[in-house]
């Protein structure tokens, strides 16, 4: 008989959702309306108020909002679209799905974020676009991005699934880019269950977008209910990615809350902070620059396993022992099976995305997780630590 798994007492998320979200649900629910339709135009306009940009198109999730934003942009084959290795399959998926190839681009060995230094090296005739992802909620380097984006005359539309209350130099994610995909998947700072919103300063570029998320047509099953019309038209080809009034009810009602849970985080990290800083030969904490202010989706930490008599995987198991659930974001994709098809998995190629691929720890952050939590967690690493060191 296998041994019985350890009983976790702190997971790595835990998810609880506002009363005013389930208020508002509870509204659509009755209303008899499910679909995209008041609620989603309410949810775009309280994303547009939070992020000082008001175009915005809310759709069915990060990852479409991504293929739409590269769709609109007219991203296809035959173009290049730098991005990191270090991040989630769907920043590559979309490039792929649009027809175009992806170049990466090593990392920062610190931030975790896209190197601009990695990325001028691979800008060609060929390249179109940059795609950097703000990893954990930490932005980019958009300043010097921004750079290379005039130099060769490319796009930039950013993963901002981890940032969405990010900013840097006191701008959000999409004052600094052509588009900005925020994720509101359940592990996300705001939640609507599931779903995404692009977000651009161009309105051409979100009226494309909304165009394209509803199947090209001239307007939704909403828009004919309004007006009182039936006849409609087919524009361009498009695809089914609107978000339901349901996910937006859930939006709105957390993004009421999201000001108050990000306060509560922002505590709990300065609790870890505090807690691991004696640990810090041992374990790299984040990093914050002057002028970045980060959206901590994420608390990750790297291990220096130079120092340690243990690798990622058995402290990870430690932790578990401990009853403390800890995750891993990201692998790099280049050492998944189906992406190392299209890169060389020579590690001189990417050698800080592979060093951080070994070493990443993601430790648990959340509102409802408690301070006494958090101690409890830092005396099992400290521990840990402690007892493997070399």
């Amino acid at each position: 008989m296998p041994p019985k798994k350890p009983k976790l007492q702190i997971p790595l998320f835990d998810l609880k959702l506002s009363e005013a979200a389930k208020k508002e649900v509870m509204t659509v629910l009755k209303s008899g309306w499910l679909s995209s339709g008041p609620k989603v135009a309410a949810f775009e306009r309280e994303i547009g108020k939070a992020t000082k940009v008001l175009n915005v198109a809310a759709v069915s999730s990060g990852t479409a909002g991504l293929f739409l934003a590269l769709k609109a942009l007219d991203i296809k084959e035959g173009n290049e679209v730098i991005t990191t290795p270090f991040t989630f399959v769907a920043t590559i998926e979309v490039i792929l799905q649009v027809g175009a190839s992806p170049v990466l681009a090593d990392i920062d060995p610190f931030t975790l974020n896209i190197n601009p230094i990695e990325v001028e090296k691979r800008v060609t005739d060929k390249t179109k676009a940059i795609l950097p992802v703000d990893l954990a909620g930490y932005p980019a380097d958009y300043e010097n991005l921004n750079n290379i984006s005039l130099a060769h005359s490319l796009k930039i539309i950013s993963d901002s699934a981890h940032s969405f209350g990010a900013s840097l130099n006191n701008k959000a994610m999409p004052l600094w880019t052509d588009a900005s995909v925020y994720s509101f998947y359940p592990t996300k700072n705001v939640t609507s269950g599931e779903g995404g919103a692009v977000v651009s300063r161009r309105q051409e570029l979100i009226d494309k977008i909304r165009l394209l998320a509803k199947h090209g047509l001239t307007g939704n099953a909403y828009d004919r209910k309004i007006s009182g019309g039936w006849k409609y038209d087919a524009l361009v080809q498009g695809f089914k990615a609107n978000m339901s009034d349901v996910h937006a009810a859930i939006g709105l009602g957390e993004l009421a809350a999201f000001a108050s849970n990000q306060k509560k985080k922002e505590k709990l990290v300065e609790q870890y902070f505090k807690n691991l800083k004696d640990s810090s030969e041992l374990l790299r904490l984040p990093l914050v620059q002057d002028g970045f202010r980060h959206a901590w989706h994420l608390f990750i930490v790297q291990l220096e396993l130079e120092k340690l008599k243990l690798d990622r995987n058995k402290f990870i198991e430690e932790m578990s022992k401990g009853g403390i659930e800890c995750g891993v974001h990201y692998q790099p994709l280049f050492e998944l099976s189906y992406y190392s098809n299209f890169f060389s998995l020579s590690l001189d190629k990417y050698p800080h995305a592979a060093r951080a691929g070994q070493r990443v720890v993601s430790l648990p952050l959340y509102p409802t997780l408690k301070s006494a939590e958090v101690d409890q967690i830092c005396d099992v690493i400290v521990e840990i630590l402690k007892r493997n060191r070399r």
